[in-house]
């Protein structure tokens, strides 16, 4: 017989596990006896709930991540880009009459629920958690890309360049992360900083259904769709809060640029704390070659070797005034930007 007070005792809100667990007899009768049945997972379940309102509402909407989270208790701790990808086939899959961005919304979550968990029960450390966080945005953003790619294909056929003998080629495309994200520092509810790069200018083949179009059409509407595929909202909100701002010359530059235009603009026109950016910069989907390349190109401009550490903690600085000047216009209290928030803490 379990003893449902000695669980629900020790946690953080006890009051709200108990609600949630009403809440869950009355939704779904079935799924409940088979929780109640089970000590372990029911403990699992009713800390989730109990740490986390979002979570506990989770659960609420789809019960059916009750048994998946019992099957991943004896599974690896530690999910891989490549098992997070294909268990994100598998869950298009079965979901298939669900839309695709809120697919890539529910699964996050669900995902979540299980690094949460690991995360409250202190099985990882905290750069585990971060790294895993990261890791699940990383083949979130695959996956949309290979969507994304497939559609604009349809329409305009493959983007090709021309190599250095006249031949035609594929032209590729890299979705390059910034910031936590490209820091593997992501935590729950951070948005993610992007940058795309396609590899050269040309023309689609033209094999689709909307004819040809130039690389750099092709690649700005490509940056759209994955844009759009996982950060429109839903009812279960939006896979994440995506943020271009870092891009080349910012809200008024194009989404994606050429190799060769991202390291022009970074060799010539970016201010310091633009190329500051790039040191916490990878590659998070699509062609990794293409982030090699203009990682390799971009480097001395962004340890540049005649800058010492006085004038690099100087454009720091910098950056950091012009912040609190756009605090001082703005009303309110921004705990992310404002005096003592968590940019000063970091």
């Amino acid at each position: 017989m379990i003893k449902l007070e000695s669980i629900i005792t020790d946690l953080p809100d006890p009051a709200s596990a108990d609600r949630f667990l009403e809440r869950f007899a009355e939704l779904h009768p079935r799924d409940h006896r088979r929780l109640m049945a089970d000590e372990a997972v029911l403990s699992d379940v009713l800390a989730l709930a109990s740490f986390s309102p979002l979570i506990a509402q989770t659960l609420l909407q789809s019960p059916e991540h009750v048994a998946w989270l019992r099957r991943r208790r004896s599974g690896a701790a530690v999910r891989d880009k490549d098992e997070m990808l294909e268990s994100l086939a598998r869950f298009s899959l079965t979901n298939s009459q669900i839309e695709p961005h809120v697919q890539l919304a529910r699964f996050r979550r669900r995902e979540l629920m299980r690094i949460f968990l690991r995360d409250i029960r202190r099985l990882a450390t905290i750069a585990e958690i971060t790294d895993e966080i990261s890791t699940l945005a990383d083949a979130i953003l695959e996956h949309a890309l290979r969507l994304a790619r497939q559609e604009m294909d349809n329409r305009f056929g493959q983007p090709l360049a021309t190599d250095a003998r006249g031949r035609k080629t594929p032209a590729e495309f890299c979705i390059v992360s910034l910031g936590k994200l490209g820091s593997r520092e992501l935590n729950y509810s951070s948005d993610i900083d992007l940058l795309f790069i396609y590899s050269d200018d040309g023309m689609t083949s033209g094999s689709g259904s909307r004819g040809t179009v130039t690389n750099r059409e092709y690649f700005v509407k490509l940056a759209e769709r994955v844009i759009k595929l996982v950060g429109e909202a839903s009812g279960e909100g939006s896979a994440y809060r995506v943020d271009l701002r870092l891009r080349p010359n910012g809200r008024v530059g194009p989404l994606a640029l050429s190799l060769e235009e991202t390291v022009r603009y970074y060799e010539e026109t970016a201010r310091p704390w633009e190329r500051q950016v790039l040191i916490r910069s990878r590659s998070s989907a699509g062609d990794a070659g293409i982030f090699k390349n203009f990682s390799t190109r971009v480097e001395p401009f962004v340890f540049a070797a005649d800058q010492d550490v006085a004038e690099a903690l100087q454009n720091v600085l910098c950056s950091k005034q012009k912040i609190d000047l756009e605090q001082i216009l703005a009303r309110g209290f921004d705990v992310k930007l404002g005096r003592g928030g968590i940019r000063e803490i970091e």
